[in-house]
């Protein structure tokens, strides 16, 4: 290949899977050696952030990006927020919508008009040959929405957005692709981070974080470099929160006019 010339993208794509985060580890431990997309139509057992089970009906894209030693391992943590920012530009390109109609919420989920559309689960594994192997699954909601939610969801067709999976893919994938190539070069995780926060929800506003063990509740004030939450409480005093469920107190202003359908 010419120097300077880009691989191309290559893609599974299949009918029904578990889930294609598992049908892409599966890969790496058959000694794939990345960069590859896994994408289904259907998955009978996806599943989300902290092991919850994800809707997974046909009509929707799933998607699991397998790349190889991304990032120095103190910097895996930065990837959600690298992955999130590339599907919200993908969407917003898809949508043609104003920048502020779709918006990224701390830690890794996409909102359209506030709502959220697209969830992300990061799964890495140390190979045998101490390479390691990481999975970017993403699930947007297209044509379908999960029910039972604790929090609003929107799909594109909802919205109005009217564009086949294959485009859907071929945007998502161009346009994480292209965040992770910021992120390992140059400035790295900073110039991420500065983009992210333009784009996103929250920034200000009072909130809730439900951690594992607890609650947690202040103002969402920042990001630090290493992708955590920082929370000011009423003290005045700052915590980084490094994973939780993220709720805002204040009521979410909603956006009236729809999403452009193209």
């Amino acid at each position: 290949m010419p120097a300077g010339t880009k691989a191309p993208r290559r893609r599974l794509a299949l009918g029904e899977v578990a889930s294609t985060n598992s049908v892409a580890l599966e890969a790496a431990r058959a000694g794939d050696p990345g960069p590859l997309w896994v994408t289904a139509e259907r998955q009978v057992a996806g599943r989300g952030r902290r092991g919850r089970a994800w809707v997974s009906e046909s009509g929707n894209l799933y998607a699991s990006w397998l790349v190889i030693d991304p990032a120095p391992l103190e910097h895996l943590s930065n990837l959600p927020l690298v992955a999130s920012l590339g599907v919200r530009n993908a969407l917003a390109r898809l949508t043609g919508a104003d920048d502020e109609l779709v918006a990224v919420k701390w830690p890794n989920d996409v909102l359209v008009r506030g709502r959220k559309a697209v969830g992300i689960l990061l799964e890495s594994e140390r190979l045998p040959d101490r390479r390691m192997a990481v999975v970017i699954g993403c699930g947007v909601n297209v044509a379908h929405v999960p029910d039972g939610t604790p929090y609003e969801v929107t799909s594109l067709e909802r919205e109005g957005v009217r564009c086949d999976l294959d485009a859907i893919f071929a945007s998502v994938a161009e346009e994480v692709e292209r965040a992770l190539a910021i992120f390992r070069r140059g400035e790295g995780f900073a110039a991420i981070r500065r983009e992210w926060l333009a784009h996103a929800v929250g920034l200000g506003q009072a909130c809730r974080v439900n951690l594992a063990d607890g609650t947690l509740t202040g103002r969402f004030e920042a990001l630090d470099e290493r992708g955590r939450l920082i929370l000011r409480g009423d003290d005045g005093k700052t915590t980084a929160v490094s994973a939780g469920d993220l709720f805002f107190l204040e009521s979410a202003e909603r956006m009236a006019p729809p999403v452009s359908a193209v």
